[in-house]
Protein backbone atom coordinates (compact mmCIF):
# COMPACT_ATOMS: atom_id res chain seq x y z
CA UNK A 1 0.00 0.00 0.00
CA UNK A 2 1.68 3.29 -1.08
CA UNK A 3 1.77 6.30 1.43
CA UNK A 4 -0.98 7.98 -0.30
CA UNK A 5 -3.29 4.86 -0.07
CA UNK A 6 -2.11 5.03 3.72
CA UNK A 7 -3.30 8.36 4.27
CA UNK A 8 -6.50 8.02 2.87
CA UNK A 9 -6.88 5.60 5.38
CA UNK A 10 -5.60 7.75 8.58
CA UNK A 11 -7.60 10.61 7.46
CA UNK A 12 -10.50 8.53 7.16
CA UNK A 13 -10.44 6.91 10.56
CA UNK A 14 -9.41 10.74 12.30
CA UNK A 15 -13.09 11.95 10.43
CA UNK A 16 -14.57 8.30 11.96
CA UNK A 17 -12.91 8.99 15.46
CA UNK A 18 -13.73 12.52 15.89
CA UNK A 19 -18.09 12.33 14.96
CA UNK A 20 -17.49 8.80 17.44
CA UNK A 21 -16.22 11.52 19.99
CA UNK A 22 -19.21 13.84 18.99
CA UNK A 23 -21.75 11.67 19.29
CA UNK A 24 -20.62 9.94 22.51
CA UNK A 25 -20.26 13.89 23.84
CA UNK A 26 -23.44 14.50 22.82
CA UNK A 27 -24.83 11.55 24.66
CA UNK A 28 -23.26 12.36 28.08
CA UNK A 29 -24.20 15.91 28.00
CA UNK A 30 -27.01 15.95 26.20
CA UNK A 31 -28.99 12.77 26.78
CA UNK A 32 -30.08 9.88 24.63
CA UNK A 33 -32.82 11.64 24.34
CA UNK A 34 -31.42 14.22 22.44
CA UNK A 35 -29.56 12.03 20.16
CA UNK A 36 -32.49 10.39 19.08
CA UNK A 37 -34.35 13.54 18.46
CA UNK A 38 -34.65 15.77 14.79
CA UNK A 39 -31.91 17.89 16.61
CA UNK A 40 -33.77 20.89 15.50
CA UNK A 41 -32.49 22.86 19.05
CA UNK A 42 -29.40 24.05 19.88
CA UNK A 43 -27.58 20.63 21.51
CA UNK A 44 -28.24 21.22 25.24
CA UNK A 45 -25.23 20.95 27.47
CA UNK A 46 -22.56 21.59 24.56
CA UNK A 47 -19.74 23.89 26.51
CA UNK A 48 -16.06 24.71 25.17
CA UNK A 49 -14.98 21.00 24.63
CA UNK A 50 -18.44 19.98 22.66
CA UNK A 51 -18.08 23.43 20.60
CA UNK A 52 -14.02 22.29 20.11
CA UNK A 53 -15.10 19.21 18.74
CA UNK A 54 -17.65 20.27 16.56
CA UNK A 55 -15.23 22.62 15.35
CA UNK A 56 -12.42 20.14 14.78
CA UNK A 57 -14.93 18.08 12.51
CA UNK A 58 -16.32 20.32 10.50
CA UNK A 59 -12.77 21.24 9.60
CA UNK A 60 -11.71 17.92 8.73
CA UNK A 61 -14.74 17.48 6.68
CA UNK A 62 -13.86 20.86 4.84
CA UNK A 63 -9.70 19.80 4.46
CA UNK A 64 -11.42 16.26 3.52
CA UNK A 65 -13.43 17.34 0.55
CA UNK A 66 -10.14 18.69 -1.18
CA UNK A 67 -7.29 16.70 0.32
CA UNK A 68 -9.48 13.03 -0.11
CA UNK A 69 -9.80 13.17 -3.68
CA UNK A 70 -6.64 14.21 -5.05
CA UNK A 71 -5.01 11.56 -2.49
CA UNK A 72 -7.34 8.91 -4.40
CA UNK A 73 -6.67 10.28 -7.83
CA UNK A 74 -2.99 9.76 -6.69
CA UNK A 75 -3.63 6.14 -6.27
CA UNK A 76 -5.89 5.54 -8.69
CA UNK A 77 -3.55 6.39 -11.57
CA UNK A 78 -0.45 5.13 -9.71
CA UNK A 79 1.52 8.42 -9.38
CA UNK A 80 3.81 8.18 -6.18
CA UNK A 81 6.53 10.95 -6.33
CA UNK A 82 8.71 13.23 -3.96
CA UNK A 83 5.72 15.85 -3.91
CA UNK A 84 2.73 13.33 -3.00
CA UNK A 85 5.04 11.62 -0.88
CA UNK A 86 5.65 14.35 1.43
CA UNK A 87 1.77 15.73 0.95
CA UNK A 88 0.56 12.66 2.45
CA UNK A 89 3.58 11.71 5.28
CA UNK A 90 2.55 16.25 6.13
CA UNK A 91 -0.95 15.38 6.17
CA UNK A 92 -0.83 12.18 8.11
CA UNK A 93 1.30 14.25 10.73
CA UNK A 94 -0.53 17.29 10.51
CA UNK A 95 -3.95 16.20 11.25
CA UNK A 96 -3.29 12.86 13.40
CA UNK A 97 -1.48 15.98 15.77
CA UNK A 98 -4.07 18.71 15.04
CA UNK A 99 -7.23 16.55 16.45
CA UNK A 100 -5.98 16.31 19.87
CA UNK A 101 -4.48 20.02 20.05
CA UNK A 102 -8.20 21.19 18.99
CA UNK A 103 -10.13 19.13 21.86
CA UNK A 104 -7.01 20.44 23.93
CA UNK A 105 -8.52 23.82 23.31
CA UNK A 106 -4.37 24.78 22.39
CA UNK A 107 -5.12 28.05 20.15
CA UNK A 108 -1.74 28.92 18.50
CA UNK A 109 -0.13 25.62 18.31
CA UNK A 110 -3.29 24.37 16.65
CA UNK A 111 -2.97 26.52 13.62
CA UNK A 112 0.67 26.01 13.57
CA UNK A 113 0.45 22.02 13.28
CA UNK A 114 -3.06 22.92 10.69
CA UNK A 115 -0.85 24.42 8.54
CA UNK A 116 0.90 21.21 6.73
CA UNK A 117 -2.03 19.72 5.78
CA UNK A 118 -3.67 22.98 4.05
CA UNK A 119 -0.14 23.42 2.22
CA UNK A 120 -0.10 19.71 1.70
CA UNK A 121 -2.98 20.12 -0.75
CA UNK A 122 -1.51 21.61 -3.85
CA UNK A 123 2.10 19.93 -3.06
CA UNK A 124 -0.25 16.33 -3.91
CA UNK A 125 -2.26 18.48 -7.18
CA UNK A 126 1.60 19.76 -8.15
CA UNK A 127 2.79 15.98 -7.78
CA UNK A 128 -0.25 14.25 -9.40
CA UNK A 129 0.64 16.93 -12.70
CA UNK A 130 4.15 16.11 -12.43
CA UNK A 131 3.79 12.10 -11.96
CA UNK A 132 0.44 12.03 -14.67
CA UNK A 133 2.50 14.09 -17.51
CA UNK A 134 5.78 11.25 -17.54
Amino acid sequence: MTIEAVSILIYTMLLFGVVVTQATYAGITAGNAFGFSNREGPQPGLGPFGRRVDRTLANLKEGAIIYLPLAVMAVALEVSNIWTVVAAVSTIISRTLYVPIFFAGIPVLRTVIWAPSFVAIPVMAWGILVGAGS
